[in-house]
């Protein structure tokens, strides 16, 4: 579960080589590839760390009196720090109502390329939740979604016919009702809609699991030098405690922070960390048309950014300690992806946080490939299995070349495209007109012959 490239985790393991043990850094490296581990502790961990390294010198896990030792020691300004991700992988176990939805998504663009929008309507039951009676989806074990949105896909498959009509279609979990209907209208890509946006409850287990996370950072800083500043890093690793509303209209997470800190005699500050979300316009505006990545679909380029809250004793410790974070995250590459994602693709058997199979058309000369893409080819791979892969779409990259070639054009230029920090890097191929080294030869155009009658 990442939220950083794979790029980006071996510059903070090359980075930290000298001041962490092997072990520990051998544990990062092997846990990145274990899909179902819950969380991303490890990944925060060394991200974090690296920051406060290349900013502040800081070091890793020095022994305190007690023999405890805390994740990170900026010696310049004796501040200790602990470091604990928490993850709520219940939450998403029991109610995966974003889950289901993003799955039936992909399933969708995968299989059906139709012009229409689907509208997802969850059926209800009565459960006790924190001892209140409160309706809640009815939804298939999390572990079953997958494969059961494949077989729901491949079913409107069969019903809709050429989807010129309305229609829907019933399916039944845990013995209720939830209807998935179809409309056409006009949008080149289907949109999709449920009434349950996402489902969340405040939950006491949530709460548990947060605290038990800031105990043990307090305790591991219970015996720090008198004068020093100690605080706990908490993190998000799957969880809805960020994104929960209260009455205060914060999330929850801060909430539970504050009322920590308030009464803790041993802490004083806890650093909340998640990602965020930013948008940029794409660098090149004529853009035909994208198929895949999803983001450039919306005529937008996803960013994503580390945000931070501090919650301090006082508002001198809050500023020093913003200013030290800052500090920290400024020189490391921000996030290619967001936790609900990071969480999505480890739900789905752990696929990795790139993609081979994706392609942009610029004007009507240039396509753009992922580098991994070709680079598979070259292997051996074919073509149009490793450009196109599963996507049903009415364009295909590998058509596009086919078509090219037709036509008697040949490449003209070849540039790279840096990804940095994504995985994946691209390959801009820019066609030139018919090229007679590749089509047949001919003689004289339509004008030149016209030019020859009259002589």
């Amino acid at each position: 579960m990442l939220i950083f490239s794979r790029r980006t985790i071996q510059r903070l393991i090359d980075t930290a080589g000298s001041r962490v043990a092997k072990t520990h850094l051998e544990r990062l490296a092997t846990n990145v590839d274990r899909h179902k581990k819950s969380g991303i502790p490890d990944v925060w961990e060394i991200y974090l760390l690296v920051g406060h390294i290349l900013a502040h010198g800081a070091e890793h896990e020095r022994p305190l009196k007690d023999g405890k030792k805390p994740d990170i020691l900026l010696p310049r300004h004796q501040v200790y720090i602990d470091v604990k991700t928490i993850s709520d992988d219940n939450a998403h176990n029991v109610y995966p109502v974003n889950f289901f939805v993003n799955t039936f998504m992909d399933q969708v663009a995968r299989r059906l390329p139709v012009l229409g929008d689907f509208q997802i309507d969850f059926g209800s039951k009565l459960e006790m939740v924190d001892g209140q009676s409160t309706y809640v989806p009815a939804l298939p074990d999390k572990n079953e979604i997958s494969r059961i949105t494949k077989d729901i896909v491949i079913e409107l498959r069969r019903l809709g016919g050429d989807f010129s009509a309305p229609f829907a279609h019933e399916v039944q979990f845990d013995g209720v009702t939830t209807r998935v209907s179809f409309k056409p209208s006009q949008p080149d890509f289907p949109l999709i809609g449920s009434n349950y946006t996402s489902f969340t409850t405040l939950r006491s287990g949530e709460r548990s699991v947060a605290t038990r996370a800031l105990d043990e950072g307090s305790d591991q800083l219970a015996s720090a030098p008198e004068g020093s500043l100690k605080g706990v890093y908490l993190c998000d690793g799957g969880t809805d405690l960020w994104t929960k509303g209260t009455s205060n209209r914060t999330s929850l997470i801060h909430d539970i922070a504050r009322d920590y800190l308030s009464k803790s005699s041993n802490l004083d500050f806890i650093v909340l960390f998640t990602v965020q979300e930013s948008y940029e316009a794409p660098d090149r505006s004529d853009s035909q048309f994208v198929l895949l990545p999803a983001s450039l679909l919306a005529g937008q380029k996803k960013r994503y950014i580390v945000s931070f809250d501090v919650i301090a004793k006082t508002a001198s410790i809050r500023d020093q300690i913003e200013g030290l974070v800052r500090e920290a995250l400024s020189p490391l590459d921000p996030p290619v992806q967001n936790i609900g994602s990071a969480y999505a693709n480890r739900m789905r058997v752990g696929s990795s946080i790139g993609f081979r199979n994706g392609m942009a058309t610029y004007g009507e000369n240039t396509i753009r490939i992922p580098a991994r893409s070709l680079g598979e080819i070259l292997a051996g791979g074919s073509a149009a299995e490793v450009l196109d892969g599963a996507v049903n779409s009415p364009i295909r990259a590998s058509d596009l070349f086919a078509r090219f070639h037709r036509e008697g054009r040949t490449i003209k230029k070849i540039e790279l495209v840096d990804g940095h920090p994504q995985d994946d890097d691209w390959i801009d191929i820019t066609f030139g007109p018919r090229d007679p080294a590749v089509s047949p030869l001919r003689v004289g155009t339509d004008k030149d012959d016209a030019a020859d009658v009259g002589r």
